[in-house]
């Protein structure tokens, strides 16, 4: 494995690249509150990966803009559950505890939301629930391994925007495709389905 460190500049603001090369096969592309960090494979060039960056990049940018303001050590404060809570209050002194608590509240309340949607939406088989650290999507739903996978950032937002996304992917229990089956039996379960995620996807957190 080798790195190295290169600057960027994306909508005239400039990044710390972090360009880690390792055994895999795909560019992976992930923006952090010191910079952009790609992992890619050792035979692709550095232009091809900052290439890939003049697409990735500011998609990466706006999206997950917002995160960045789910706290602060300097203001002492955290959002969890839409709401603004004192870091002080919470005992977090550092970041890395901070980390900790968000996965470990996290996998707390979305497993109890997809125990409650599970009975509502008669799923015979109870899933695996697991939360991760990802900038790519909120939910992913494994055949395979009959898992559900979240992302740990939602935990900043209300419990019935994270809704949406538990019953997105149960609903694929029933219906693999985004198809109208699927839609229906989302908002079936999840009426204000659109509203909701509208909210999720600008980072308005209630």
């Amino acid at each position: 494995m080798n790195s190295k460190i290169v600057k960027y500049s994306i909508n005239n603001k400039e990044y710390d690249v972090h360009i880690v090369k390792k055994n895999m096969r795909s560019i992976t592309y992930r923006l952090k509150k010191d910079g952009i960090y790609i992992s890619a494979p050792y035979f692709v060039s550095e232009k091809r990966i900052l290439k890939g960056l003049e697409t990735f990049g500011p998609k990466l940018v706006q999206k997950f803009s917002h995160t960045f303001a789910n706290y602060s050590f300097e203001e002492d404060f955290v959002f969890l559950l839409g709401k603004k809570v004192s870091l002080k209050e919470l005992g977090i002194k550092n970041e890395d505890e901070l980390n900790k608590y968000l996965k470990r509240r996290a996998l707390e309340v979305i497993t109890n939301l997809v125990r409650k949607y599970e009975e509502i939406m008669k799923i015979k088989e109870p899933y695996k629930v697991s939360v991760r650290n990802t900038s790519s999507r909120f939910g992913s739903n494994s055949y395979l391994t009959h898992r559900l996978s979240f992302q740990i950032g939602l935990i900043h937002y209300s419990e019935d925007i994270i809704s949406t996304v538990v019953v997105h992917e149960l609903a694929h229990d029933k219906h693999r495709n985004h198809q109208k089956d699927f839609y229906d039996c989302v908002y079936l379960y999840c009426p204000n389905y659109d509203e909701l995620q509208k909210k999720l996807k600008r980072g308005i957190r209630e």
